[in-house]
C-alpha cells in the first residue's frame, strides 16, 4: 500500500504533544513500564533528539543504543514544553525528507514514534490503540519482515493473521499465527516476552523456532500487559 510516511509520522507528533499538554506535570517522570530505562521525559527527549539529529546530520549510528543514549542525556534538563517545541521545529525536516520519494529510507522513524506513543500511553494507564492508517502500513511491513527472514533461516513457510482481518503469506504456508495487530506490533518491537509471543495462536505448531526472527531488538525478559482497543 502507498501512504504519505511524513504524515504518518506528523500524526503521531500531534497526538503525542495532545497527551503530554494534557497531563500533570508529575506525570512526566512516571516510568514508562514498557521502556523502564526511561521515564516520559527520556522518552521524549529521545522522540525530541531524533528530529534534531535529522537536522544536524548526525545520524551515522542513528538507532543504536549510544545514539539514543545521547539524545536523552542532552535533554535530561529540557523542560517539558521546551522538547515539544524543539521538536515540532525539527520535525519539519523529517516529515518532509519521510514525505519524499526517498522517504522509505527512514520510515524506522514512524516505527519508532509509535512505538514511543503506546509506551507514553501506557505509563499513563491508558487504553492503547493501533491508528487504522499505521495499523495497515506497519502490519504487512512487519509480517513481511517476519515471513522473510523466518524463509532465510529454512524455516517452514509462515501466514501472519490479525483478528483486524490482514492476511499476509501464502495461503499454504504450514504455519500461521494469529494475533491482534496492537500484540505484534509491541512484541516486534521488544514490548513482550517469549513466553508471551509463545502463547499467541500458532495453529498448533512450534512458534520456538521463529521467535529470534520476531523481535527486532530482542524481547522483555518479563512479561508486559496493557490494555488495548
Amino acid at each position: 500500500m502507498t501512504v504519505d510516511l511524513g504524515e504518518l509520522y506528523a500524526a503521531a507528533r500531534y497526538r503525542i504533544t495532545d497527551l503530554v499538554m494534557t497531563s500533570e506535570p508529575e506525570q512526566l517522570e512516571n516510568v514508562c513500564p514498557s521502556t523502564p530505562e526511561w521515564t516520559m521525559h527520556g522518552v521524549l527527549s529521545h522522540l525530541r533528539g531524533v528530529a534534531e539529529d535529522v537536522r544536524l546530520g548526525n545520524v551515522a549510528d542513528a538507532g543504536t543504543d549510544a545514539w539514543t543514549a545521547r539524545q536523552v542525556q542532552r535533554h535530561a534538563a529540557t523542560p517539558v514544553p521546551d522538547l515539544l517545541a524543539g521538536w515540532t521545529d525539527d520535525a519539519a525536516m523529517l516529515e518532509a525528507l519521510l514525505s519524499s520519494p526517498s522517504g522509505a529510507s527512514a520510515a524506522r522513524a514512524v516505527l519508532d514514534v509509535n512505538t514511543h506513543e503506546a509506551d507514553l500511553r501506557g505509563a499513563l494507564g491508558c487504553v492503547v490503540h493501533l491508528p487504522d492508517l499505521f495499523g495497515d502500513w506497519a502490519t504487512a511491513r512487519l509480517a513481511e519482515r517476519l515471513i522473510d527472514n523466518a524463509a532465510e533461516a529454512g524455516l517452514p513457510a509462515l501466514r501472519v493473521e490479525t483478528v483486524e482481518g490482514d492476511r499476509v503469506g501464502a495461503d499454504q504456508a504450514e504455519v500461521v499465527l494469529r494475533s491482534s495487530r496492537y500484540e505484534f506490533f509491541r512484541a516486534t518491537f521488544g514490548r513482550r516476552s517469549p513466553e508471551q509471543v509463545l502463547a499467541y495462536d500458532w495453529g498448533g505448531a512450534d512458534g520456538r523456532p521463529y521467535l529470534a526472527h520476531v523481535f527486532v531488538f530482542g524481547p522483555r525478559d518479563t512479561p508486559l500487559t496493557e490494555e488495548a482497543s
